[in-house]
């Protein structure tokens, strides 16, 4: 039996997204947060405590490295290498899930979690481990992304108009990826009921606004468009919640329209 018959999907819900948010905690290196137990001795606890365990390997190596900055190299690589962990754990999860909701329910996990991952990924592979180039992240994320909706008879193109040489440190880059993850994972599930059409992505700094930059990132896809009546508020569920949160930890705002598809547009600042 499933444990997912076992507990309410309210629950179940709640419980995924308290491992998601530990996981952005640890991707950030801030390793306070500790995924909640129930106590059940259910898969979701068992992964929620490999969770915790990493966390606690994680911070031990921060500490012990911390002071030499040439071996942040390794806390990157070893923070990427235990997000693949949790990846394969909800990989393993998934083999036996036959509900298809909560099957998408951890797919989505897995790819939000293989954005943060990337983030470290590249800064172990970058000279400067402060930061790294926003427009080959892109499009790394976006292939990796439609790979994960991989389908023989799809044929969806991406397209970049991306300002080149605009480098993020990692509080953005985490952000950034988690918000391409989520609307482009929208597109790919609602927009192109044929399997064809384009997504096109731009990202530009803008105008000064005292020391800071304002930055445009748009998100656009020619696909069937939101319905008339779609509320944001009433239809929107984790995804779009955590557009709309992870654009304020940004100092950003989000528009979004649905006129002869669908267009993101995220106005951020630093």
């Amino acid at each position: 039996m499933s444990f997912l018959s076992e507990n309410s999907s309210e629950q179940n819900h709640e419980r995924v997204s308290s491992i998601l948010e530990t996981v952005m905690a640890y991707a950030r290196l801030d390793f306070s947060k500790k995924a909640s137990l129930t106590g059940n001795g259910d898969a979701l606890d068992a992964i929620g405590a490999g969770v915790n365990m990493l966390g606690e390997e994680l911070e031990s190596s921060t500490v012990s490295l911390k002071e030499k900055e040439h071996l942040l190299k390794e806390v990157h690589h070893r923070v990427k290498n235990n997000l693949q962990i949790v990846s394969s754990l909800l990989n393993l999860q998934s083999v036996n899930m036959l509900d298809r909701k909560y099957l998408a329910l951890i797919n989505d996990s897995r790819n939000r979690i293989h954005s943060m991952a990337l983030v470290h990924e590249m800064l172990y592979a970058s000279r400067d481990l402060s930061k790294i180039e926003i427009y080959e992240y892109i499009t790394r994320l976006s292939s990796s992304i439609n790979n994960s909706f991989s389908n023989p008879a799809a044929a969806i193109s991406f397209h970049y108009h991306v300002q080149k040489n605009l480098f993020f440190d990692i509080d953005y880059m985490i952000s950034i990826g988690l918000i391409l993850n989520e609307i482009i994972s929208n597109s790919f599930k609602y927009a192109f009921p044929d399997k064809t059409g384009n997504i096109t992505i731009s990202l530009s700094s803008q105008a000064h606004k005292g020391k800071q930059t304002l930055y445009e990132l748009k998100v656009f896809d020619d696909g069937v468009g939101l319905s008339d009546n779609f509320d944001v508020k009433k239809d929107s569920q984790l995804g779009m919640q955590l557009i709309s949160m992870l654009s304020d930890q940004i100092n950003g705002t989000v528009n979004l329209t649905g006129k002869n598809g669908t267009t993101y547009t995220i106005i951020f600042q630093r």
